[in-house]
């Protein structure tokens, strides 16, 4: 096995959300740590994606993606303008050497999977959740090694998974969960975007709320910030945190969408009520990656307000008690190393 970190040229295509994003920049800067040269990595994105690598001085391609809301066959019939973008990104990057190409999935993992074929470099693509979205369905079907957040991972062909556990966007190590204090803290948070959903039913929630020994402390997304109509000095609230490593060490619940990052909670043994997302083709896979954590009874799930409502409700009456005598703390696969070596380690840059 050779080490290819110092010699090697990487390409990483990751897309819109933090969901995506955040996992490759997590890889990124681990390979700067390793001690590559940040010229030797080049990032394909969108608008959104861009604004998460503002602060790395690394090239980054941004390319407006064509994004279909109606699965394959919408895309087939936008083939001139698919073909069209491909063609930039080849000739943008066949010249630069690249070797390895990572893809976090989304609707570019075509793209990375076709490029990976064009100038014969390694591919592999990260799946985070339970049910894989038809980007890196697709290219799971070139030559590739896919790495999944979830045992089981269903909609990707088999062949070539190997489950490793997620990318942790926090420092992995379960000395962060919150001990039993006097304090006790709910998390609220609806993924990079926020949820409006989750933010009118914690609106509504605590219009009536008056035990004081609990405290939420909510990430309601970015514009997402606005005025509440109660008046709780429990409560505080932020449009983001950067510090979540802070922000996992001081709760002792979650509430949250079921996107991959669920996984970040579940690993330090924190118990989560999760709301899946309901619409497109987002629903699908956040109803699954609820349902596998609620079999392993580290997450209740709620399907409207009135559930909601009366699970809260028990979590802030018994608190720790509810919390014990309702959920395990499951051994929870973590990636980042398994990850980090798959890229980094191969015999002549081949499988």
């Amino acid at each position: 096995m050779k080490l290819l970190i110092m010699d090697n040229r990487y390409c990483f295509f990751c897309v819109g959300t933090g969901g995506h994003v955040l996992p490759a920049k997590n890889l990124i800067e681990s390979l700067l740590s390793s001690g590559l040269s940040s010229k030797n990595i080049y990032i394909v994105t969108d608008l959104r994606g861009a604004k998460y690598f503002e602060d790395i001085d690394i090239d980054v391609i941004t390319k407006s993606f064509y994004v279909s809301s109606e699965g394959i066959l919408e895309y087939l019939k936008s083939t001139k303008q698919f073909i069209s973008t491909l063609r930039e990104l080849y000739f943008e990057l066949k010249s630069k050497n690249i070797k390895t190409i990572v893809t976090t999935g989304a609707y570019v993992a075509p793209y990375a999977a076709l490029i990976s074929l064009l100038i014969k470099s390694r591919l592999f693509i990260q799946e985070q959740n339970q049910y894989a979205g038809l980007g890196n369905k697709v290219a799971s079907y070139f030559p590739s090694k896919v790495v999944t957040s979830f045992p089981d991972t269903k909609n990707i062909r088999k062949k070539n998974i190997i489950h490793t556990g997620p990318i942790l966007n926090i420092k992995p190590t379960k000395d962060k969960y919150k001990k039993n204090t006097d304090t006790f803290t709910i998390g609220i948070q609806g993924g990079s975007q926020g949820s409006d959903e989750i933010n009118q039913y914690l609106f509504k929630f605590l219009e009536n709320f008056k035990d004081k020994k609990v405290n939420f402390v909510h990430i309601t997304g970015p514009n997402k910030n606005v005025k509440h109509r109660f008046d709780l000095v429990n409560y505080k609230q932020y449009e983001f945190i950067d510090d979540m490593d802070s922000y996992y060490k001081n709760i002792d619940f979650q509430i949250s969408r079921a996107g991959g990052g669920i996984l970040e909670a579940a690993y330090l043994s924190i118990p989560q009520l999760l709301i899946p997302y309901k619409f497109g083709t987002t629903s699908s896979h956040q109803l699954l990656n609820a349902e596998y954590l609620k079999k392993n009874k580290i997450a209740v799930i709620a399907h409207d307000y009135a559930e909601f409502c009366a699970i809260l409700q028990d979590v802030c009456l018994y608190k720790n008690k509810y919390l014990n005598e309702n959920f395990h703390s499951p051994s929870i696969k973590v990636g980042n190393e398994d990850i980090f070596n798959l890229i980094t380690l191969g015999e002549n840059g081949k499988f």
